[in-house]
């Protein structure tokens, strides 16, 4: 073979390994997302699955451990709610007054009925809302 043709299939493999480690890394961190009525109503549907959940905090629930670094609290969608428990230090703006919308991944624990978050990111509500005339 040619230095051109083993340079051609060189590239190729490496431009394939890459493309595989790409697709395969985003669809493992990604989670399938899940409403919080459906979490609690099918748990049992969604064992072993990494899943994106989206709600609003409950302030008055939150409960930290300092010394086991575990924070729980509740998250609702309106009708239902769902317990979280995260091994993690809290994002800031978590306990928000008027209750922090919430992005959850991790699994749920159907038997405990309780999502183990691995990552809690929020978003503050008043920073999309229109300004007040």
């Amino acid at each position: 073979m040619s230095k051109k043709v083993k340079m051609s299939i060189g590239l190729l493999v490496i431009v394939g390994a890459m493309a595989y480690l790409m697709v395969a890394g985003f669809s493992g961190n990604a989670g399938f997302q899940v409403s919080i009525s459906d979490l609690v109503l099918n748990g049992d549907n969604y064992a072993g699955e990494y899943l994106l959940v989206e709600g609003k905090v409950l302030p008055e629930t939150i409960e930290w451990n300092g010394e086991q670094i575990e924070l729980r609290f509740l998250v609702t969608d309106g009708q239902y709610q769902l317990p979280i428990i995260y091994y993690d230090v809290a994002p800031d703006n978590l306990d928000y007054e008027g209750g922090a919308e919430a992005i959850l991944r991790g699994r749920y624990d159907h038997g405990a009925g309780v999502f183990v978050a691995d990552t809690v990111e929020t978003r503050c509500p008043s920073k999309y809302e229109a300004a007040e005339e």
